[in-house]
């Protein structure tokens, strides 16, 4: 098992929980005469796949948004679901990278990755945070799946079919843990368990490899509309200081803008400068949405270019649409971590 290949070369705690699937067998075997596993299973328990939900009202607006102080409850679905609706692209790259991305029949809209694209005329049911309940109900899907955007609408999709919700981060967080995590959960529903570990083995040992090649400081930044945002230490970006051991360039608490922004702290050119990374870790926020590719012409100008990471040519741009809209699907999770393990390699 493979990855795909791309056209072009803060959820901690839901993580650490200890996720689970469990098979159930059917209602008639017994310890004595129960059949293989792949005959008796017939419907599998997710753990932590419930969220609580609460309304909230917000600049005159009410929604359903999770209760994280209310523990998350299991779900019982079919195994080996053959037809499923997802409004997690994660999921959706992940059933693709397991072989199992012939199960869906309805997605959102949004724009897919490359290695995604055959996806792209299948149905679709609504955004990523507002679903078209009407066209879901129409596929008649075995199973539907939410994460984060669509978290809230998590309720109302139950009373359609079997509704599961596979956030692996709160907060659309980087994070390669919590997505194994939820890739175990699939490999379980689809009794694809050796597919998922074969390629979580691969990331893992990316992982370990950039680990001991990290030298040097960096800024984390989003590019969109010639603007940037920076992201920190314990920021939904962090990753590439907290876990893979680049040094911040600047401290999290010492970033200018809001405080625990989606979006970064806004930051100019001057302040990269002053800041002096010996590595900026771009993503095109504008390409991953739709609104046009604009990273490398932004950076590409006389005061970045005096940065140490633009003169040792150690400006890296990350595949945006794996790290910001897919995030923590199998192949996005790859795919990032090449693109900064070819960079750290040299």
């Amino acid at each position: 098992m493979t990855f795909p290949t791309r056209s072009l070369l803060p959820l901690a705690g839901i993580a650490a929980l200890a996720l689970t699937v469990t098979a159930c067998a059917s209602p008639s075997s017994s310890a004595d005469d129960a059949a293989p596993a792949d005959a008796t299973e017939t419907t599998v328990v997710v753990e932590n796949a419930k969220p609580a939900l609460m309304q909230v009202e917000e600049d005159g607006e009410t929604y359903w948004t999770e209760d994280t102080e209310i523990p998350r409850e299991a779900v019982e679905v079919a195994y080996q679901p053959e037809s499923v609706v997802t409004f997690d692209i994660a999921t959706l790259d992940t059933l693709h990278a397991i072989g199992a991305g012939d199960t869906v029949v309805g997605i959102p809209e949004v724009a897919l990755p490359d290695y995604l694209s055959e996806y792209a005329d299948l149905p679709k049911v609504g955004s990523l945070f507002e679903p078209d309940f009407e066209a879901v109900a129409e596929l008649d899907p075995e199973l539907i799946v939410v994460a984060a955007r669509s978290t809230g609408q998590f309720d109302e999709l139950s009373n359609i079919a079997p509704t599961i919700d596979l956030t692996g981060a709160y907060g659309g967080t980087f994070d390669p843990e919590g997505g194994l995590v939820r890739a175990a959960q699939l490999g379980e529903i689809f009794g694809e368990e050796e597919a998922v570990a074969e390629l979580s083995a691969d990331i893992e040992e990316q992982i370990a490899t950039i680990q001991s090649e990290v030298d040097g400081t960096a800024l984390v930044l989003s590019v969109s509309g010639g603007e940037y945002g920076a992201f920190g230490e314990g920021s939904r970006f962090g990753y590439f200081f907290d876990t893979l051991g680049f040094t911040p360039a600047v401290a999290a608490a010492e970033l200018p803008g809001q405080e625990g922004s989606a979006h970064g702290d806004t930051v100019t050119n001057e302040f990269i400068l002053t800041a002096n990374p010996d590595w900026i870790i771009a993503f095109d926020r504008g390409a991953a949405t739709g609104q046009g590719s604009s990273a490398e012409e932004t950076l590409d100008n006389e005061i970045v270019e005096r940065t140490t990471a633009a003169q040792n040519d150690a400006i890296v741009y990350l595949p945006a649409s794996e790290l910001y809209i897919v995030i923590n699907g199998l192949t996005a999770i790859h795919n990032v971590l090449g693109t900064v393990h070819e960079a750290v390699a040299g």
